[in-house]
């Protein structure tokens, strides 16, 4: 742009800015600079003479630039990203600048070396790029011919530098608006898978009632195990007993491509060693005395589907080995066996205990716990979302209404608080007992506190006492009446014994049924607990479960 021969300085500097105007309602037709920058360019050159022109932005390291735009002009090879010369970075990311002119720089040893010296610019201007005051960039201005720029052009280069400025700002604004419609998008999407399968679930009989809940804590559980479910990851589940972590195993199965195959459940507390190997890798005839022909495992039958490890910290050091394998190489051999099968199932495990600290205690291999630790979901307790309380107790009592044969039971006004109350140290499953008792108790009516003794004083502030779990060989049903030496001084409610009273019958399956029910019913059904009380390991407890029918 020509100015008038002899014009104030003043005036030409207006007249050229003025000349900028119209690059307002081109850059406003844009949220890409990169989409108009070569027409910046040229309406730019009008008033300021260049022969190419540049942004740089700053990467998040602050070590290097990022070419953002550059006029058709620029003719040489340059890397989208460039590092800031050791020499430039303390004086542009530490030091306040306004402008930054270059005279010649085929003559300074700094600059020479770069790609526009080589390609035989000689001079430049430049001017920063800031928002909310961080230095985020700038504008380049390069020519061919030496000393092309002074401070009379700064003004100038300013200006285009803002215009900038706005549109970078819009252009973030917008990303950030598109970034967050489409995070609003995918949590609507989960909340809909989730919806689905969970009204999937709970039209199969006895398979999903338990996935109920409105509380945000179940919520987050069903949208992790939602996530997972349609990949091939090992997920691991925690929690207390009770807190519904088959449930959710089978939520993951039933949400994966896997959930036409089947669904396999193991609980490994419940079998012994020898047993749990067989159970679950197989064996071969004459594996073993009694085998007389060869049986598949586990793994075998959940072939195409999912394999739920309940209880996988009571494994031994030699099945986790053999699982390890598993996990590791995708095969295993039966018991007795030289063949190798292929394991096409995925493997879902579940713990009630630290496997961490069972790691550090040499409980628990270190490198088993890294493959199955691949994606935890936690199961809290019922306490810690009693929002789900009362839609637990719709869905179990309408279970046991079917059960029963008659309609579901109702709860009292006095009922309710006490349910909400209560701790609930053994978690759904001691809700789900709790209202069948109570349920057989009320015969059809409603269910009052009456029906529900031992919740009465109970607060939710009340919190179960830890569990240690223990190995200590049973004294009573083993051989041995004597108590282990290191149990003798400790504070723990005896279990019940005939001495307390006298026993309705002489039949000791009879008694031995009594017993275990009702210490299971005194300790909340947490099976450590009452396992330890009876002097039974878990295993042990769980077999006279089975034998007596006992939940």
């Amino acid at each position: 742009m020509d100015d008038p021969e002899g014009a104030d300085p003043e005036t030409t500097r207006l007249r050229r800015l003025d000349a900028l105007a119209e690059l307002l309602p081109m850059l406003g037709s844009s949220l890409d600079i990169r989409e108009v920058f070569g027409r910046l360019s040229a309406v730019t050159r009008q008033v300021l003479p260049h022969d190419a022109m540049a942004v740089v932005l700053i990467t998040d390291d602050r070590q290097h630039v990022r070419l953002y735009a550059v006029s058709a002009d620029v003719d040489f090879a340059r890397p989208d990203v460039l590092p800031i010369p050791a020499h430039e970075r303390d004086m542009l990311l530490n030091e306040p600048w306004d402008f930054i002119i270059l005279d010649d720089v085929q003559g300074d040893p700094r600059w020479k070396d770069l790609p526009p010296a080589r390609a035989g610019y000689r001079s430049s201007l430049r001017v920063p790029i800031r928002a909310h005051d961080d230095l985020i960039g700038g504008v380049n201005l390069m020519s061919r011919a030496p000393r092309a720029f002074g401070e009379a052009d700064v003004p100038v280069a300013r200006r285009v530098a803002d215009y900038i400025t706005v549109v970078l700002s819009h252009q973030r604004l917008s990303e950030e608006a598109q970034r967050a419609a489409a995070a609003r998008e995918r949590a609507a999407q989960l909340e809909r898978r989730v919806k689905v399968l969970t009204d999937e679930l709970e039209s199969l009989s006895g398979s999903g009632r338990h996935i109920v809940g409105v509380s945000a804590a179940w919520q987050h559980v069903l949208h992790e195990a939602t996530r997972v479910a349609p990949t091939e990851t090992t997920v691991l589940l925690t929690g207390e007993s009770g807190t519904g972590k088959e449930v959710v195993a089978r939520f993951v199965h039933h949400a994966s491509r896997r959930a036409g195959g089947p669904f396999v459940a193991l609980n490994c507390a419940a079998l012994p060693e020898q047993l749990l190997e067989s159970e679950l890798f197989g064996f071969e005839r004459g594996a073993f005395t009694g085998a007389t022909s060869a049986k598949p495992g586990r793994l075998e039958v959940a072939a195409g589907g999912v394999l739920f490890l309940d209880e996988v910290a009571e494994m031994s050091g030699a099945v986790q080995a053999k699982l390890l394998r598993v996990l590791q190489e995708r095969e295993f051999q039966r018991l007795g066996g030289t063949r190798t099968l292929k394991a096409d199932v995925r493997i879902l495990a579940a713990t009630n205990r630290d496997l961490r600290h069972m790691v550090e205690r040499g409980e628990f291999r270190e490198d088993l716990y890294y493959r199955l630790h691949v994606f935890e979901i936690h199961l809290p307790p019922l306490r810690e979302r009693r929002d789900d309380i009362l839609p637990l107790c719709r869905a179990f009592l309408d279970e046991i209404g079917q059960a029963l044969g008659r309609p579901p039971a109702g709860l009292s006004r006095e009922a309710t608080p006490l349910l909400m109350a209560y701790a609930w140290p053994g978690n759904a499953r001691e809700l789900r007992n709790v209202l069948e008792r109570a349920s057989i108790l009320a015969d059809g009516g409603l269910i009052t506190g009456e029906h529900l003794a031992g919740l009465e004083g109970t607060s939710a502030a009340t919190r179960p006492e830890p569990v240690v779990e223990r190995r200590d060989p049973p004294a009573a049903w083993r051989g041995g009446g004597t108590v282990p030496a290191e149990r003798a001084g400790r504070a723990e409610p005896p279990a019940p014994s005939a001495a307390d009273g006298p026993l309705p019958t002489t039949d000791l399956r009879a008694i031995e049924r009594t017993l275990v029910e009702q210490v299971l019913r005194d300790s909340r059904y947490n099976k450590t607990a009452a396992a330890r009380r009876l002097g039974l390991t878990r295993a042990q407890l769980y077999v006279r479960m089975r034998r007596y029918g006992l939940r």
